[in-house]
């Protein structure tokens, strides 16, 4: 006779198994329905994919976590939008969002101001150091997801303009306009609790959880020229990241 151990090791890697069909049947019907169409039933898949109730009730929760679908009391389950995905690798230096969805910013407000002691020890500058500050809001598929605030040297970027920003990307008008080109960066990851107007601006409420991205860049000459600090919605957002776990093969003389 097996062990009690042994049983019940078994008996969480059933447990697992049926999970794991469960959420790749959910994915499934997921991606054959537009946004806020309904799916069957709790009831109605647990009998269908011969499962409990309570295992499909944690399935259920965790896409609902990750926005893939959105329970209505009352009313059912529906296909939701899933989270927006920041993947940290890229071309000069540069993080970038993946997945579908369009992009768009408005800028909140801008303006030089003097660098001060937070932002001159980030950028290897004094605290007198003039820095172009830009605010801007950042949208996907019109729904907020972003708070953004830009510190960039003022001398690098003479007469920038602005409002551009809005429909381009920040560093590929850096590299076009000015020459600066971004080639690596330092990024921060954290969580926080929305502040009044964090969750006003992002949709949240009160205290929401938020994801707060600092990231200080350097260009081709080594130079530390931005600071942003980003606020993320903690509901819509998740960061990937690949790592290599292997050295890569020699190269043969």
């Amino acid at each position: 006779m097996d062990p009690p151990a042994y049983q019940g090791w078994v008996l969480v890697a059933g447990s697992l198994r049926k999970r794991d069909r469960a959420r790749e049947h959910l994915l499934g019907l997921v991606e054959t329905r537009a946004v806020g169409q309904p799916i069957p039933s709790e009831r109605q898949l647990s009998a269908e994919l011969e499962i409990s109730r309570p295992t499909l009730r944690a399935v259920v929760d965790d896409l609902v976590r990750d926005g893939w679908l959105v329970r209505e009391h009352g009313r059912g389950m529906f296909v939701g939008s899933p989270k927006v995905a920041q993947q940290i690798s890229g071309t000069h230096g540069a993080t970038y969002p993946t997945g579908s969805g369009n992009w768009t910013s408005r800028v909140l407000s801008h303006g030089t101001i003097q660098a001060g002691t937070l932002i001159g020890s980030r950028l290897r500058v004094t605290p007198t150091t003039a820095v172009l500050r830009i605010a801007r809001q950042r949208f996907v598929n019109g729904d907020p997801i972003c708070l953004e605030t830009i510190h960039v040297l003022q001398e690098l970027v003479p007469e920038f303009d602005v409002r551009a920003i809005e429909q381009n990307s920040f560093y590929a008008m850096l590299e076009e306009q000015y020459g600066v080109i971004p080639t690596d960066a330092e990024q921060t990851q954290g969580a926080a609790a929305a502040d009044a107007t964090e969750s006003a601006l992002l949709g949240l409420a009160l205290e929401a959880p938020i994801l707060i991205l600092e990231r200080t860049t350097r260009d081709q000459h080594g130079r530390r020229f931005e600071f942003t600090r980003a606020a993320y919605r903690g509901d819509r957002y998740q960061i990937k990241t690949h790592l290599t776990l292997s050295q890569p093969p020699a190269e043969s003389a």
